[in-house]
């Protein structure tokens, strides 16, 4: 071969690479990246609030919403701006401290009770805190209570009481710690009946546990008083997890019973059917105690995974289980071999993809509640409230 047949042949190849590269690359699948949807300044965000929100109090509101979804580097989008906003208006009204109804009957009832755990001392103590009145003040802490509106009232007539009596017997220890078990900073949590606060009623454990280990717990209770307080916990633990669900209804269930509870309750349902254990669908795999931790007994939920591993998953070992649920307030439980072979499973054996979230079944039990509800109700009844919010997203500005 010559040196220019042997650059023509060289070229030709070149050529033909390169039309083959070309070739490649018109086949491959063309990437589009879906633009952003766009964030919501403080007035497009006031134009979303309720009607009922008036005058300067729109602007607040707007600004502290999206201070809060800056906190927590959360696009501020129509949709994240309404999920907000849904839930502020279903808990409180937009009122930075709502009023509790009966707030009054129930602390006295609650102070009773413990007074009563005391022995007769303990009743004493609490007759003689009740009737005393600090000097310079008008009322006594008795008529303080009686006039209890909301949590920061309660909030502050315990630590004034505390202060009286730390105060007035600093030599009487017994008569001290007494008081200390009616009123003190340790025991607030359990003489408080009132377990949330703020405009958007989040979990006072919660805020302090956001807040981290080195923040002073009063301080955190008395910013979930504020506006701004109440929107920055509140907006955290709504949006400030990770979870593939298609529509806002389930983070509005998790809200209310507890972050993956939505997607825990499908788990529950699909290991119900395959196992033929009945199951309450609550999105609790394990069992829990008042401050939260998990217990040392088995839940059902557990003792149905274990059946489920026998009957499909041999390969699974029983410590492997236990292990994976204890995953169930993480989104690395889907990660994990338990959570996979459930739904591996459930869509040979159904022949239907596996929900990933339901709405939990759970029965609501609190203080402020006239009637009984549900997880789903509270779900339902936010979700309402965020359509209309995105419907006045969509209406065009006036």
């Amino acid at each position: 071969m010559t040196r220019s047949a042997g650059r023509r042949w060289t070229e030709g190849l070149c050529v033909g690479v390169l039309l083959a590269l070309t070739a490649c690359a018109s086949r491959a699948p063309v990437v589009t990246q879906v633009p952003a949807p766009p964030t919501l300044s403080v007035a497009q965000v006031a134009r979303l609030l309720p009607s009922k929100v008036k005058g300067a109090e729109r602007e607040g509101w707007a600004g502290d919403v999206l201070a809060a979804l800056d906190a927590e580097a959360i696009p501020a989008a129509a949709s994240e701006v309404c999920q907000v906003l849904a839930i502020i208006e279903q808990e409180s009204g937009f009122q930075a401290d709502p009023a509790v109804p009966g707030l009054p009957k129930m602390v006295r009832q609650k102070l009773d009770s413990t007074a009563g755990r005391l022995g007769p001392v303990g009743r004493r103590l609490l007759g003689d805190v009740l009737a005393a009145k600090p000097k310079g003040a008008k009322r006594t802490f008795g008529a303080r209570l009686d006039t209890l509106r909301t949590e920061r009232d309660l909030d502050r007539l315990f630590r004034d009481m505390l202060a009286y009596y730390e105060e007035e017997y600093p030599a009487a220890y017994a008569a001290a710690d007494l008081a200390s078990s009616l009123f003190g900073p340790s025991s607030f949590a359990g003489q408080n009946p009132v377990t949330t606060a703020g405009s958007m009623q989040v979990s006072v454990r919660y805020a302090v546990e956001k807040a981290g280990p080195d923040a002073d717990p009063v301080a955190v209770r008395e910013s979930l008083y504020t506006r701004a307080g109440g929107v920055r916990y509140g907006t955290a633990r709504l949006l400030g997890f990770e979870a593939a669900y298609d529509a806002p209804l389930y983070r509005f269930a998790d809200y209310n019973s507890g972050v993956y509870s939505s997607r825990n309750a499908a788990l529950q349902a699909q290991v119900s059917r395959l196992t033929g254990v009945a199951l309450a669908t609550d999105g609790d795999l394990q069992l829990y105690d008042k401050d939260g931790e998990p217990r040392g007994e088995d839940s059902q939920s557990l003792k149905a995974l274990l059946l489920f591993r026998e009957r499909y998953a041999p390969d699974l070992s029983e410590r492997r289980v236990r292990r994976d649920v204890k995953e169930e307030k993480t989104a690395d439980l889907e990660k994990t071999d338990t959570y996979l072979a459930v739904k591996r499973v459930y869509a040979n054996r159904m022949g239907q993809a596996p929900a990933y979230a339901q709405l939990p079944q759970v029965t609501l039990k609190s203080v402020k509640l006239s009637g009984e509800r549900s997880t789903a109700w509270f779900a339902k009844s936010v979700d309402a409230r965020y359509q209309q919010c995105m419907a006045r997203h969509r209406q065009p500005a006036r």
